[in-house]
């Protein structure tokens, strides 16, 4: 079957699924797992929509959904009479709810995209695709990490005679392994191994379970994974990306917007909803996923059916930040631009090794940002932001947390609940990544007139961040090195933090 007849049925069957499930009134007895499920939402002006399908994770016979809306600007949602807040921080609203399955649900979301905020009423349905109730195939958990040393180890691969691997300065969710004749392995820590055969290079080795066979060149990529794009860009190699999963006005970073705009980059469909015709049109080479591939593995099924290898990036689980800026060595890898991301990875350590020999300040720094439903949002003791804070010389100030802290690093409280923690905080650094921040000191007060209680408020010592800081992962040093400026050297403005007048 050819791959333009392998589409044609694989999405009349998609329908057929989705056409089945939505007719199933009960779903009886589910045992507990992670399922993928049709999303149907009614209700509001019909513009807004929610990504289907969705993931769905049963604990103890309760269900809970992970949606994502078609919008940024949601910013809380009423479910059964309690409130939720989004779990991410860039990119469209997502949301952990709790479900009744197969029935329709009266919920609340309230948008920001309007001149005032709205809270609508919408009736939402999910249901888990009928084969999934039986076999619990249609959903993959994210997987753990492997151990450290295991993952040190190089696979053996045959007929390839293994040289070395690379020793990481502070990545500790991937290795590469060398092989004679160019041959390399990535290594991550979810399990995957991937074959990387240079040019003019084979390899008797098929995908499978084990491995992921990766051919160069790579000059045809489709990229949804938006947190790799600073990484190529850094080494010059955006023209390798032939498809986007982010659209042109979503993103930040100047050469992937210009790319977009000259028509050498084009809109290739979200992770969930791939534009698997154009992929098969325009010969793509390599999809690079994030995790959030794993909520929908149909696709990354239908993908590898279409012959395109999925790599999936992992580097948001990297514990320290300058980990995630070494994954420029991954990608430096894939695009023969090793060169170039050893020297860029180097440029951002010594920034960071040039702060430890200054004399550092030790003041306390607060990080927020205010809902429309006028709670604070901020980052737990353990979040990467909170650990360039200490790189850089200050002290993070966060909230009390539960025992059961979950893997979410941002978290919501009252207003109170901020004040009574940060009010002595010599600095305050709105996240403007997350909802716009005021335009001065005074917008501020409008928020919350606790605000001018606040020792940083007082004094002046209110910064905000720049809308693109979580699309620079390859800039960590900098934004490092931006933070101790503004810490010890009450540096007004930088390139990813300006100060609040």
């Amino acid at each position: 079957m050819n791959k333009k007849r392998e589409k044609e049925f694989f999405s009349v069957k998609i329908l057929l699924i989705l056409l089945i499930s939505l007719c199933i009134t009960g779903c009886g007895s589910i045992s507990d797992g992670e399922y993928a499920a049709s999303v149907t939402l009614t209700g509001g002006s019909g513009k807004a929509g929610i990504e289907s399908p969705c993931r769905v994770t049963v604990t103890n016979g309760k269900a809970e959904a992970d949606i994502i809306w078609s919008s940024p600007n949601y910013d809380y949602m009423i479910v059964g009479g309690e409130t939720y807040h989004p779990i991410n921080t860039e990119g469209n609203s997502e949301f952990v709810i709790p479900v009744e399955l197969d029935k329709d649900m009266e919920i609340q979301a309230d948008t920001t995209a309007m001149s005032k905020p709205h809270l609508i009423d919408y009736t939402l349905r999910i249901s888990i695709f009928d084969d999934a109730k039986e076999k619990n195939e249609d959903a993959e958990p994210v997987p753990d990490s492997v151990n450290g040393e295991a993952l040190k180890t190089a696979p053996e691969i045959p007929g390839l005679s293994y040289i070395s691997t690379d020793e990481n300065a502070f990545a500790e969710c991937f290795a590469i392994h060398r092989y004679e004749d160019g041959y390399a392995v990535i290594s991550v820590d979810d399990g995957r191994d991937y074959l990387i055969v240079p040019e003019g290079r084979t390899t008797e080795l098929k995908s499978d379970n084990n491995i992921t066979i990766i051919q160069k060149p790579l000059n045809k990529i489709y990229l949804a994974a938006s947190s790799a794009m600073c990484h190529f860009d850094a080494v010059g190699a955006v023209e390798a990306i032939a498809l986007s999963g982010t659209e042109k006005d979503d993103w930040y970073i100047e050469s992937a917007k210009a790319a977009m705009e000259q028509g050498t980059l084009q809109y290739g469909g979200k992770y969930s909803a791939p534009d698997y015709e154009k992929m098969v049109m325009d010969d793509i080479d390599l999809a690079i996923e994030s995790t959030m591939i794993l909520h929908v593995p149909k696709v990354q099924e239908k993908l590898e059916k279409l012959e395109i290898p999925v790599f999936i990036d992992r580097s948001s689980y990297e514990a320290k930040p300058l980990g995630r800026c070494e994954w420029i060595k991954v990608y430096g890898l894939l695009t023969d631009k090793e060169t170039e991301s050893d020297e860029k990875f180097q440029e951002q350590e010594e920034l960071i090794t040039s702060i430890k020999d200054k004399e550092l300040s030790g003041k306390t720094v607060a990080i927020f940002s205010v809902n429309s439903n006028h709670q604070i949002v901020t980052r737990k003791k353990n979040d990467y932001f909170a650990r360039m804070v200490s790189m850089a010389g200050g002290t993070y100030l966060f909230p009390q947390e539960e025992e059961d802290e979950k893997a979410n690093a941002q978290t919501t409280i009252s207003m109170e609940a901020f004040y009574d923690y940060a009010r002595e905080a010599d600095i305050l650094i709105y996240n403007a990544t997350i909802t716009d921040a005021p335009e001065s000191l005074n917008g501020l007060a409008d928020l919350s007139e606790l605000f001018t209680d606040y020792k940083a408020y007082k004094s002046g010592a209110v910064w905000y961040t720049d809308k693109s800081l979580y699309q620079f992962a390859d800039k960590t040093g900098t934004i490092i090195d931006n933070l101790y400026r503004i810490i010890s050297e009450d540096k007004e403005d930088t390139e990813f933090f300006h100060k609040l007048k």
